[in-house]
């Protein structure tokens, strides 16, 4: 068998350890074939076939689906709807848009140093506790004169106050 692996590796240009690399590889594939053969033709289970008809009819019974076959219900599908092919049409061409109004409850101007916890809280953005913390700072430091002052306030940031500066007045 060496001869054979030199006389082969010299006349095809491959060293000895190639061929031998190649000749594995083959074994290797053969012997997966003949494994799938085999295991292919001993296994020739059947399938087993389940009827699931009377379970699909008691679920369409219980969801209320009915039967397109049945011409009572035929009969009355054609009268509430054109053709069938309008039952079918999912195109975009008749959907009709649906806007759904925005809440339009934009707070009322408030005194800001006179508001109770239920004006603060009606402005965008303000809670019970930051509406807490502008009072506690009103009684602590005095009236406010001017809207940045309300950024010394734990809770308030530029983008808050940037939010309720149209709804606040300092009278």
């Amino acid at each position: 068998m060496r001869k054979w692996i030199e006389v082969v590796s010299y006349k095809i240009g491959f060293t000895k350890t190639e061929i031998k690399i190649i000749l594995f590889l083959l074994c290797a594939f053969l012997l997966g074939l003949l494994v799938k053969h085999f295991k292919d033709a001993s296994n020739d289970s059947s399938y087993l076939e389940f009827d699931y008809s009377l379970q699909d009819s008691l679920f369409n019974a219980a969801v209320g689906n009915i039967d397109l076959e049945d011409p009572v219900i035929v009969d009355t599908l054609e009268k509430r709807v054109a053709s069938k092919n309008e039952l079918l049409d999912f195109g975009t061409s008749k959907t009709v848009k649906i806007e759904i109004p925005k809440k339009k409850s934009s707070p009322k101007v408030i005194n800001i140093n006179t508001a109770g916890m239920a004006e603060l809280t009606s402005l965008p953005g303000i809670g019970l506790k930051t509406a807490q913390n502008i009072i506690v700072f009103r009684k602590e430091k005095g009236n406010f004169v001017k809207a940045e002052q309300l950024l010394r306030i734990k809770g308030i940031g530029s983008a808050k106050l940037d939010k309720i500066r149209e709804y606040i007045k300092f009278e």
